[in-house]
């Protein structure tokens, strides 16, 4: 009866990770758009999914960006190792004036193997007039778990506000 015990424990707290892991293969997109008309800045984080994603082109003409384009790996004695992150800073001038923002991996792990080492996300700092009106902001804070996830950051050019929209971690996945 222990072991019976043990092994549904066991299997029950897998399960999050299990599903997530080995059902489907996700690629991180991060989009951003300057919409001057609109007088609007909007960055959106999704996912594609296995087929879709594999196809996929990100384009900076398109305001498309994937996270793993944004870091250096390393391939050493059958392991790989994330070596070095970059950011991309992006430009918009509104009806208030100026924006700058800058898109940035959220690595969960250096190391690439393992629950934390296969995933990846985005940040996202909006700066105005020399200020961060949004400081690093990362779409997810943790590679497991049921933490919110942001889906949405829009700034608007007329009063500078910035909202966000997070969904649960459940709905996103």
């Amino acid at each position: 009866m222990r072991i019976l015990r043990y092994i549904s424990c066991f299997l029950i707290s897998s399960l999050p990770w299990t599903g997530a892991a080995f059902a489907e293969t996700y690629y991180p997109l991060i989009t951003y758009k300057c919409d001057i008309d609109a007088d609007i800045i909007t960055i959106t984080n999704t996912l594609l999914h296995t087929d879709e994603g594999k196809k996929f082109t990100y384009s900076d003409t398109d305001g498309t960006y994937s996270p793993w384009d944004m870091v250096d790996i390393e391939h050493k004695n059958n392991s790989s190792r994330i070596t070095r992150t970059r950011k991309l800073a992006k430009t918009c001038k509104l009806s208030s004036g100026e924006y700058q923002t800058t898109l940035e991996p959220q690595v969960f792990s250096r190391d690439l193997s393992g629950r934390c080492g296969a995933s990846i996300s985005g940040a996202v700092t909006v700066e105005f007039d020399g200020i961060d009106i949004q400081e690093r902001l990362p779409f997810e804070d943790y590679c497991h778990g049921n933490a919110p996830i942001i889906t949405r950051v829009t700034v608007f050019g007329k009063t500078s506000e910035v909202k966000i929209k997070r969904i649960a971690k459940y709905n996103f996945y």
